[in-house]
């Protein structure tokens, strides 16, 4: 081999070095770059997670408080017809307790009424 052909050979190698260790370097920063995305994945999954729990939850709290609500309007509804029929009640109570007042009133007159005819003359 000659001179010439082995400082080619020398400068390709040290060319394909330079090239080799620019590629690890490369290879290097994107498996740091995979490393780290696949960090952010695995919290991104994590938070998704726990999102999904949340909203889980905040699911559950609904149907809780509907059916504490549902629970509340029917016994507001209840209480209503309860009020309704006691209202009723006070009203045909007035009426009888008017009616006898009135009895009583004539009872009372007519008791007069005799003693006065009594005590006449």
């Amino acid at each position: 081999m000659q001179v010439g052909d082995m400082a080619t050979l020398q400068a390709e190698l040290a060319q394909a070095q330079q090239e080799k260790a620019k590629q690890e370097e490369m290879i290097a920063a994107y498996e740091e770059q995979r490393q780290q995305l696949h960090w952010e994945l695995r919290k991104l999954q994590g938070a998704q997670e726990q999102s999904k729990q949340e909203a889980h939850s905040l699911q559950e709290k609904l149907r809780e408080l509907s059916r504490r609500a549902q629970h509340w309007q029917q016994l507001h509804q209840d209480s209503e017809r309860a009020l309704a029929v006691q209202e009723e009640e006070l009203v045909v109570c007035k009426v009888e307790l008017a009616f006898l007042k009135e009895e009583l009133r004539k009872a009372k007159e007519q008791v007069q009424d005799r003693n006065r005819q009594h005590h006449s003359p």
